[in-house]
């Protein structure tokens, strides 16, 4: 056995691409935020997600080449050699490089990729958690898009900030961007399975 317990640090900024991509991921940002807690094994993260280790091994492998998490311990267990990491930092910051242009392109990609993972993951049509999905063109000044951009992250914060002990997890996906539709009116698409969409 071998071991080599780092203490994550607070905050961690990613710069380079290959950092972002690799934690822009869902699955391996609750990867992360549970090796920020302790470390853990593939197999033990993979049973506290509810899904077979193999669907996590090239995650891990991911993480580590990038040096998002690091091999902490080694054990015996009997015939298995088992691999405990734990995550560089406690919180990671995306801090991209490049023009104004391409940190848009980033935003967006990362949401874009986050919707693509979720989308993936609802396989199964018994399940019955709610899904909200909110589709609103609107006219704004320069200055009101910061406002509308903090007014959101409070709301998001004020959630968080009284989160529920039990129930289950969401993630808010919430953009902003420029449209084609610029006269156009404003108009609202409002969908949540199993009633009628608004539109």
């Amino acid at each position: 056995m071998s071991t080599n317990d780092i203490a994550p640090s607070p905050i961690l900024a990613l710069t380079s691409d290959d950092q972002i991509r690799a934690y822009v991921n869902p699955t391996r940002m609750t990867i992360l935020a549970l090796l920020a807690q302790e470390k853990g094994s593939v197999s033990g993260i993979a049973r506290q997600l509810g899904v077979h280790p193999a669907n996590l091994t090239h995650h891990f492998k991911l993480l580590e080449k990038t040096g998002l998490i690091e091999l902490v311990e080694r054990r015996e267990t009997g015939k298995n050699l088992e691999k405990l990491y734990r995550a560089k930092a406690y919180q990671f910051i995306v801090s991209a490089g490049g023009g104004a242009n391409e940190q848009k392109l980033l935003a967006l990609s990362i949401l874009r990729d986050n919707l693509t993972a979720a989308v993936q993951s609802l396989t199964d049509p018994e399940d019955e958690r709610p899904v909200l999905g909110v589709l609103k063109s609107v006219r704004l000044r320069s200055e009101d898009v910061e406002l509308f951009g903090a007014r959101l992250q409070a709301l998001a914060d004020e959630f968080e900030g009284h989160a529920a002990e039990t129930g289950d997890v969401y993630s808010l996906n919430v953009s902003l961007y420029p449209t084609e539709a610029s006269s156009a009116p404003a108009r609202e698409i409002i969908l949540r399975p199993g009633a009628e969409s608004k539109e």
